[in-house]
C-alpha cells in the first residue's frame, strides 16, 4: 500500500468558527449518505487530482503558520483513521488549532481525542441512517451517537453539533427526535442542502428544501431552548 495521500483546502473562512483555517480531506468512510458532495473521498478514488503527501502538508502549513489559525480536518470520516492523533500533534507542534469534522458512530475514538474543536453531525433520527449506508442495529447506533455525545459535552472541548437538512432524510418529525439528542446544548446548527455534485448521482436533482420549511425547523429547537443557526449552504 503507498503513502496516504490527502485533499487540502489552503485557505477557507467557514469550516473552523472564528479563524483563518486549511481544511484536510481524509479518504474513506463508514457510512454512504447519498447526498455527499465528497463522493471522492468517501470511495478512497485514486483519480483525485490534486492530492498531498501527509509532509508536503506539514510543509505548507509551516509557511502559514503566521496567517492561519487553525486547522480542520474532515473527510470522508477522519476517525476511521488510527493515525489521526499523530496528525493532530503534528499540527499543534506547528502552532495551530484543530478542529475535527465526525458523524459520531465512532465514540471509542473520541474519548482520547486532542482537538481543539470539535463538529459532529447527527444525520437524521436514527431510524434513517439505513439511509445513509449504516448496516449495524437502530439500538447499537442510538448507542454510539449517545455516547459521543456525552464524550464531547464532557471533554470540555469547544464544539457544535450540526444537521444537514436533506429532503427526503430530514423531515420535521426527524427534526423532534435531533432536538431530544441535543437536548441541553446551547446552540445547534442546521445547514440547508444544496444541490450539486453527490455520492449518489440522483442526489444531483434533488431540490433545496424551501426557506421557509427551514426556518420553521429552526423555530422548533428554538422553542425548546437551544440557540438555532441556519447555514444555506453543505
Amino acid at each position: 500500500m503507498g503513502e496516504k495521500l490527502y485533499g487540502l483546502n489552503k485557505t477557507t473562512l467557514i469550516d473552523y468558527p472564528g479563524k483563518v483555517a486549511s481544511t484536510i480531506f481524509t479518504r474513506g468512510c463508514n457510512l454512504r449518505c447519498p447526498y455527499c458532495h465528497n463522493p471522492d473521498f468517501v470511495s478512497c478514488c485514486e483519480d483525485i487530482p490534486d492530492l498531498f503527501k501527509w509532509s508536503e502538508i506539514v510543509d505548507y502549513l509551516k509557511k502559514r503558520s503566521g496567517l492561519l489559525g487553525g486547522v480542520c480536518i474532515t473527510g470522508g470520516e477522519p476517525l476511521i483513521h488510527d493515525d489521526i492523533p499523530e496528525l493532530i500533534s503534528d499540527i499543534h507542534s506547528i502552532g495551530l488549532k484543530v478542529k475535527i469534522d465526525t458523524n459520531g458512530t465512532l465514540p471509542e475514538k473520541l474519548r482520547s481525542l486532542k482537538a481543539d474543536y470539535i463538529a459532529m453531525d447527527i444525520k437524521t433520527s436514527l431510524k434513517n441512517y439505513k439511509l445513509l449506508g449504516y448496516t449495524g442495529s437502530e439500538s447499537e447506533l442510538a448507542g454510539r451517537v449517545t455516547e459521543s455525545i456525552r464524550i464531547i459535552r464532557e471533554s470540555g472541548i469547544p464544539h457544535h453539533f450540526r444537521t444537514t437538512v436533506v429532503p427526503g432524510i430530514v423531515s420535521e418529525s426527524d427534526i423532534e427526535e435531533i432536538i431530544g439528542m441535543a437536548a441541553g446544548e446551547k446552540i445547534y446548527v442546521l445547514q440547508g442542502y444544496r444541490p450539486g455534485v453527490t455520492l449518489d448521482p440522483a442526489y444531483s436533482e434533488v431540490p433545496a428544501m424551501e426557506p421557509e420549511r427551514l426556518e420553521t425547523m429552526c423555530g422548533m429547537f428554538k422553542a425548546a431552548g437551544i440557540d438555532c443557526t441556519l447555514r444555506y449552504n453543505n
